[in-house]
């Protein structure tokens, strides 16, 4: 079985490895240019592996480029993977390969459709989601289900548990179903689109700790949007600063500051006071990556 891939993110490093490391026969690779590149926060140059391997390497910043689809449909691919890849496929480009293409999305489909899931689940406090590989069709994240299985989320998780969690499970999936379509004996199984839920696409503003919130929404931001992702953020005397890391609220303490004041400060980190409870920081720095010395009665507000 021939196989393409599209990706351009560290996921899409990691099933490129698992297909490889189980002998699959990857004959191209696509990826996005050097100039697209910084719209991805956890964006891997797939070139390295490709050279490794003498794989055919095309980057491009339209997937729907009819140069890049002649090139595609050149590599005579038996089955298109796009894995990590946040374009939509046109028409042209779905039906290339005889037994269709392959997409992954890190939510149990048909819920939480759409951009940033695993942020969004971490944001809204889910204590379970799961990652989906399925039949891409025109539509976004509606096409028949090949293979799904859910993982729990505790309150210690955060983006990079989260991100290493789909991998391991990516990992148990490609080397499930990969035979199988090879054999054309691979499942399919439609959504249920009545039941679909979608989340928006997240904006720069998404990214800004509301100190008038409770202690949990903002430890929740916080997870949610650290490494490999760009940190949450607030900002101190006119400075943005990135909170990477926060403890979890266990308790209802409080203080009588304002909302986004340093009540105290120690070794386990700086208390922040929250609309409901505080928060500790474990971890504040620069947008330079420098690291940031609360002092008690600091206030860090919004833009």
């Amino acid at each position: 079985m021939r196989i393409v891939l599209i990706g351009a993110i560290r996921f899409s490093q990691h099933c490129l490895d698992v297909l490889l490391g189980a002998g699959a026969d990857v004959v191209g690779i696509v990826t996005v240019t050097p100039v697209t590149s910084g719209r991805h926060s956890d964006f891997c140059d797939l070139a390295p592996t490709a050279h490794a391997h003498g794989i055919p390497l095309v980057q491009t910043d339209r997937i729907s480029a009819p140069e890049t689809i002649e090139t595609i449909r050149r590599m005579r691919p038996d089955i298109l993977f796009v894995f990590g890849f946040s374009q939509l496929l046109p028409a042209n480009l779905l039906g290339i390969a005889p037994l269709g293409c392959v997409g992954s999305h890190p939510s149990l489909l048909p819920r939480n459709r759409g951009r940033h899931p695993l942020i969004w689940a971490l944001v809204e406090g889910l204590t379970e989601s799961g990652l989906t590989f399925f039949y891409l069709d025109e539509g976004a994240d509606s096409g028949d289900i090949l293979w799904q299985r859910s993982f729990p989320i505790t309150l210690e998780d955060d983006a990079a548990s989260l991100y290493d969690k789909i991998e391991q499970l990516a990992s148990q999936g490609i080397l499930e179903f990969q035979p199988a379509l090879a054999e054309g004996t691979a499942p399919r199984i439609p959504q249920d689109h009545a039941r679909a839920t979608y989340w928006r696409k997240r904006t720069e503003q998404d990214g800004e700790i509301d100190w008038s919130g409770s202690a949990m929404q903002a430890y929740n931001l916080v997870r949610a949007l650290t490494r490999p992702y760009v940190g949450a953020h607030t900002w101190f005397q006119g400075e943005r600063l990135i909170v990477w890391r926060a403890s979890a609220p266990i308790d209802a303490d409080s203080s009588p500051a304002a909302s986004g004041t340093v009540a105290r400060t120690g070794r386990e980190g700086a208390w922040v006071q929250t609309g409901a409870g505080m928060l500790v920081l474990l971890e504040v720095r620069t947008e330079a990556g420098s690291p940031v010395d609360l002092q008690p009665g600091d206030r860090l507000v919004g833009s």
